[in-house]
């Protein structure tokens, strides 16, 4: 009966082991898999970063500053003096509807809507680095939106389409500061 005894404890010893051994590998692999995901988002995050600096979007960047090149005097005045958001408004109805290149500010405007509705789906859905995105493009998204809301709305109303820029003022609403 001695040696059943010590039978039945080296039994327990063993399942308790490889229960211990099972539980190990069943967190390592949950673990590694997070990080795996972790590492996967801020790939994915730097990505839209990289993207954001190609050629392709720094020529609607580039665009879209052109507009402001021409309009120097209303720039100072801006700079010097606060308007309204309505008299900003009024500025961009008067002269971005009667632009000769309006089709390549439009295409401009497309072009970055359609990233930052990307970036905001990454964002949204957790494939990407919230933090890592918030870093760089809360700052973009938030000028942006200011600056070419009236721009999109216009664009809108042009086409017959629902507001176009919803994506980017979301973003833009995360990452004002509460």
């Amino acid at each position: 009966m001695a040696g059943g005894s010590n039978t039945g404890t080296i039994e327990l010893g063993l399942k308790v082991a490889t229960l211990l051994i099972a539980v190990f590998g069943v967190w390592k692999f949950f673990d590694e898999r997070a990080s795996s995901a972790r590492a996967e988002a801020k790939a994915r995050s730097l990505g839209y970063i990289e993207r954001f600096a190609d050629a392709e979007m720094i020529a609607a960047r580039s665009r879209l500053l052109a507009f402001w090149q021409d309009y120097p005097k209303f720039a100072q005045f801006v700079r010097e003096n606060s308007i309204t958001e309505r008299e900003y408004q009024n500025f961009v109805l008067a002269t971005y509807p009667r632009r000769a290149d309006r089709s390549r500010i439009d295409a401009a405007l497309f072009r970055l809507q359609v990233f930052f509705d990307e970036v905001a789906f990454c964002r949204e859905s957790e494939v990407c680095d919230k933090k890592i995105l918030d870093g760089f493009f809360c700052t973009y998204a938030t000028g942006y939106a200011r600056i070419y809301g009236p721009f999109y709305s216009r664009l809108a109303k042009d086409i017959g389409s629902d507001p176009l820029d919803m994506k980017l003022q979301a973003l833009a609403g995360v990452c004002a500061p509460s």
